[in-house]
């Protein structure tokens, strides 16, 4: 095989990059050695050439069908017959264990490349440090970016604890939802209050601050003032219990009741009802059901208590000197504990006039007993209408022919008109004129002197007689021509009355009347009379 051929043997691209191929064709100065060549691609240009070895032998390689398409490498000429007498060339001077002299009948075919292992070796490439500058700079970028880290970490409060909201004046609900936001398990406590009633008062946090949320948060929050149950409790513990409840203004009221006396059967406002500290609080204390002291009041007061005692009042009217309408005694007595309901015997003073001619005891009692008592009487209507202030003009006549006339102006004589029985109604009584039939006029009470005076005076009721007048001494706008008279005028307390007897020869008649003292110490003009209400009354009585 010529050279050519061998050229288009042995493929260059399926040689081993790092195995020892054939280089340039040889040198002058040795035109027979076989040059042996490191890649083109070698890293390193100090690899050793074997350019003075002798022929070197291919291992044989199984031939391929691609051998027609490797490149063809071009070898010098090789002498037939080598110099047996050298035994060492350039690469046994290496002391390789696999070398063995090329034969040329080897070289028409491809043999693998046998891979040796260089006998140079390569020193470790030397490490590159850092400059102490950049050390120190990476050491600050790491500590910066590890306390930023931190900083908004703590910022984000994934540590350190949380920050207290502000939960104060917020309703309790909205309290617990920005607590519990925050990572806090809430508790609620309740103090009683006068306003902001479920809001938060205080929190046993402050707000702001950063804790630890494991501890939780416990929050005050204002309750609304209740009456608390003191029904059935003593006194005393029924008050400390509103005390403590917040109440400042409790006060007792006593009623009779068949509870244990001194407990508590009522409290106003009632238990349950909400109320702020300045409220009163009103305590209804039991005690046993007792007969009240009545004695001297009226009638109506008297039966007014009794049944305010949780008692029954019963009225009997009796005869008595003390006034009139009044309690003179009480059964059984003032004090005595009883059941309640029991009756109670109000033992009162006639309301009526003791007799129809004591005039001076009809201003005791109402137009209305006055008016049952002539019934009583049996006087009769004779004519009933009222004055312009309302107060009655009526007369009612006696079987005896006694005549009372209820008016104003009793000092005239009777006059009127109308049939209403307005004592029955109502009307108000101004003052009493009587005038006596013949039957009913005392003993000597027709005489006209003093002691005539003073009979009628005891059968009116009347005591304190000031003046006298008759015709002889009269003042008056005219003479007492053809009348003759005594006057007897006196005042018994707020009450003013009169005694007239005589007239005319053919018409005597005793008079009586009483009215309220004011009318004559000032209710009239005098001064024609020189001042005298006795020859006033006997003027316009009489003429």
């Amino acid at each position: 095989m010529s050279s050519e051929d061998l050229d288009k043997t042995i493929p260059a691209a399926d040689v081993d990059p790092d195995a020892t191929v054939l280089s340039e064709p040889p040198t002058e100065d040795d035109p027979d050695a076989t040059v042996l060549a490191a890649p083109e691609d070698a890293p390193d240009p100090d690899a050793t050439q074997l350019a003075d070895a002798a022929s070197t032998r291919l291992n044989p390689v199984p031939a391929t069908s691609r051998l027609e398409s490797l490149p063809t490498i071009v070898l010098p000429e090789i002498d037939a017959e080598p110099d047996d007498t050298s035994t060492e060339d350039g690469i046994d001077a290496l002391d390789d264990p696999y070398f063995s002299p090329a034969v040329p009948e080897d070289l028409t075919e491809a043999h693998a490349p046998v891979q040796i292992e260089s006998p140079v070796q390569s020193l470790p490439e030397r490490k590159k440090r850092m400059p102490k500058w950049a050390v120190a700079l990476l050491v600050l970028a790491l500590l910066g970016a590890a306390g930023g880290a931190a900083w908004y970490t703590y910022q984000q409060e994934y540590w350190g604890g949380r920050t207290v909201p502000q939960v104060v004046g917020l309703s309790e609900e909205d309290a617990r939802t920005a607590l519990e936001a925050a990572g806090f398990e809430v508790q609620a406590s309740y103090q009683l209050a006068d306003d902001g009633f479920g809001n938060v008062i205080a929190c046993s946090l402050t707000a702001g601050e950063r804790v630890d949320p494991s501890a939780g948060a416990t929050i005050t929050v204002a309750a609304q003032r209740m009456v608390p149950q003191v029904v059935g409790q003593d006194k005393d513990a029924a008050r400390q219990a509103l005390l403590d409840a917040g109440a400042q203004n409790v006060v007792s009221a006593y009623v009779n009741s068949d509870a244990p006396d001194g407990t508590v059967v009522a409290v106003d406002p009632a238990e349950g009802s909400p109320f702020v500290s300045a409220d009163t609080i009103t305590l209804s204390v039991a005690e046993p059901y007792v007969v009240p002291e009545v004695m001297g009041l009226s009638a109506d007061a008297a039966k007014a208590a009794v049944e305010k005692a949780g008692l029954t009042a019963k009225i009997t009217y009796v005869e008595s000197d003390q006034p009139h309408n009044t309690v003179v005694a009480v059964s059984p007595d003032a004090g005595t504990q009883t059941a309640e309901g029991s009756e109670v015997e109000l033992s009162v003073s006639s309301p009526y006039p003791s007799d129809p001619f004591y005039l001076l005891q009809y201003f005791d009692c109402t137009s209305r007993e006055a008016a049952t008592f002539l019934g009583q009487e049996s006087y009769a209507l004779a004519f009933g209408g009222t004055h312009s202030n309302g107060d009655a003009n009526a007369s009612y006549t006696s079987p005896a022919g006694d005549v009372l006339t209820f008016t104003d102006k009793p000092e005239a004589p009777a006059a009127g008109s109308g049939a209403d029985d307005v004592l029955a109604n109502g009307a108000t009584i101004g003052g009493v004129r009587l005038a006596f039939s013949a039957s009913s006029v005392p003993a000597g009470g027709t005489a006209e002197t003093e002691a005539g005076v003073r009979a009628v005076m005891e059968a009116c009721g009347f005591s304190t007689l000031k003046t006298l007048t008759t015709q002889d001494d009269l003042i008056a706008p005219e003479p007492a021509d053809g009348k003759h008279f005594i006057c007897g005028y006196g005042e018994d307390g707020d009450w003013s009355w009169a005694v007239i007897i005589g007239g005319t020869d053919e018409a005597s008649q005793v008079i009586a009347l009483a009215c309220p003292k004011n009318r004559f110490n000032g209710g009239v003009n005098l001064s024609s009379f020189g001042g005298y209400a006795a020859d006033y009354i006997a003027y316009t009585s009489l003429f």
